[in-house]
């Protein structure tokens, strides 16, 4: 995680139920089903890629997931409360191999219609689909 991100964190995160209380008029996730979730994902297809916002920042960043991190975090040093959405796309760029960086990057494609039906499996959500990409939302945006 960069330094960015960590400061970002370190600040942002304490006045995280305010900027909740302020920005947004409806929560869709708590922390058991955010767990169903990933763990279905990744029981099923091994590994998926996401991208996500946080609630208190505008930078949208990308995360390869292969299992469900302890509880109560996201993807440490996140918690589950501080993602506004996460969204699948439907191809990313990664490391061909994450031992070997000068193998350089590779395209690599996730198959949305596996992952709408994990999803589906595990509950309803508030979801966007946008053929090219699936965005679930943990929260919903004040008008």
């Amino acid at each position: 995680m960069d330094s960015r991100i960590q400061n970002i964190i370190n600040h942002q995160s304490k006045n995280l139920n305010s900027i909740i209380k302020s920005n947004y008029s409806a929560s869709y996730l708590n922390d058991t089903k955010w767990e169903k979730l990933i763990e279905s994902l990744t029981d099923s297809l091994g590994e998926v890629f996401i991208n996500y916002k946080l609630v208190y920042d505008n930078v949208i960043e990308g995360h390869l997931i292969d299992c469900v991190d302890f509880q109560p975090y996201f993807i440490e040093s996140i918690t589950y409360q501080e993602v506004e959405w996460i969204e699948f796309p439907n191809s990313y760029e990664d490391w061909v191999n994450k031992n070997n960086l000068k193998a350089g990057k590779k395209i690599y494609n996730q198959d949305l219609k596996k992952i709408k039906e994990e999803l589906n499996k595990v509950g309803q959500f508030k979801i966007d689909n946008f053929g090219y990409s699936i965005k679930l939302y943990a929260y919903q945006v004040k008008n």
